[in-house]
């Protein structure tokens, strides 16, 4: 594989997450069974626990109950837990072994990749006087809440600027993974070691144009069911922090639209899953004969440049992504109200 060809190979991926930015091709591995998925998370993370020292395994570890568990956020904010700053490269290693246990492939190339966005991040905001400190790639958390053991029920998340997974495991349940946030800012940049060439930056202003041709589709046949010129336009994602139901109804059903407008919105959604775990997609994919159900919604201006919002709702999860700045800033954000947190 070359080097970057999941960016083009599906292409939406660098709509989504504007980070096609690094060179690195990964090997696709082999889906795991998902009664294995659970068994593996549980070892890898007892793994990481035990190449810790006492401390740094209690700043790590905490009770399933603690309430923080399901506090979340995806700004450069502190957060309980165990920084990959305070780890050697031994303890990084276990830690991305059990990263690997949710994410595939395609999702650790992300992950190294809004990594490195944050080195660029400190070089573009730092001024002689002031270094831009919270711009720090060793500022990402993991959190590990009760014992990790297949036969009860543990969870652990992974959060830092511009990424938030939260995975829940019980015994004989495929584990959950939303929130499931990933965002990118600079999308596209100069600097050496995170450099998009022309054909990606064509690829993401693209992949954006094609959703706002489908927006034109969803107006003409959704007519006064799309939120009209007065509705105040969402500052960010809708379903943040703090959220804990789905957005109401609007927009035109995925069954009214032109097929080729419908496999644009479904290889959206494909990519965005393919970041994570075969086995822990499964639940996010859409209903053929159920396509009247799913809705797309769009906010926002025919061009590209500001806010612009895209939304794809089914009954049970929705998929959200929202440029703050144009598509050079993405937030990118799949809610499952049933399973969020693994639910109850």
């Amino acid at each position: 594989m070359k080097a970057g060809t999941w960016i083009h190979r599906a292409a939406p991926a660098a709509g989504c997450f504007a980070i096609a930015l690094l060179s690195a091709a990964a090997a696709r591995v082999e889906p795991s069974a998902p009664d294995s998925v659970a068994d593996k998370m549980a070892q890898r993370a007892q793994a990481m626990l035990a190449a810790l020292p006492g401390d740094l395994s209690a700043r790590a570890t905490t009770a399933h109950a603690d309430p923080e568990r399901t506090l979340w956020a995806f700004g450069p904010v502190q957060r309980a837990g165990l920084a990959i700053g305070a780890l050697d490269v031994g303890q990084v290693k276990a830690l991305e072994a059990l990263l690997d246990t949710a994410l595939s492939a395609e999702g650790m190339t992300m992950w190294r990749q809004v990594r490195q966005l944050e080195r660029e991040l400190r070089r573009l905001e730092s001024t002689p006087e002031r270094v831009a400190a919270h711009r720090d790639p060793d500022l990402y958390w993991l959190r590990v809440y009760g014992d990790p053991d297949p036969a009860q029920r543990w969870s652990w998340r992974f959060e830092g600027h511009h990424l938030a997974l939260h995975v829940d495991c019980r015994p004989g349940r495929t584990p959950s993974i939303t929130p499931l946030f990933v965002g990118a800012s600079p999308g596209i940049t100069a600097g050496q070691e995170a450099r998009a060439d022309g054909e990606e930056i064509e690829a993401t202003v693209d992949v954006l144009g094609a959703l706002n041709q489908a927006y034109q589709a969803a107006l003409e046949l959704g007519g006064d069911t799309l939120p009209g010129s007065e509705a105040p336009r969402p500052r960010d994602i809708r379903m943040g922090p703090g959220g804990d139901t789905l957005p109401a109804k609007d927009g035109v059903s995925l069954a009214d639209l032109s097929p080729e407008v419908r496999d644009q919105l479904t290889t959206l959604l494909t990519t965005y899953l393919e970041l994570v775990d075969e086995p822990l997609r499964a639940p996010y994919h859409f209903d053929p004969q159920r396509a009247s159900a799913v809705r797309f919604m769009r906010w926002g201006e025919g061009g590209l440049n500001g806010a612009r919002a895209w939304t794809l709702l089914t009954p049970r999860f929705a998929l959200e992504l929202f440029t703050t700045e144009g598509p050079n800033h993405v937030h990118t954000v799949l809610r499952d109200i049933d399973r969020d947190f693994g639910g109850k």
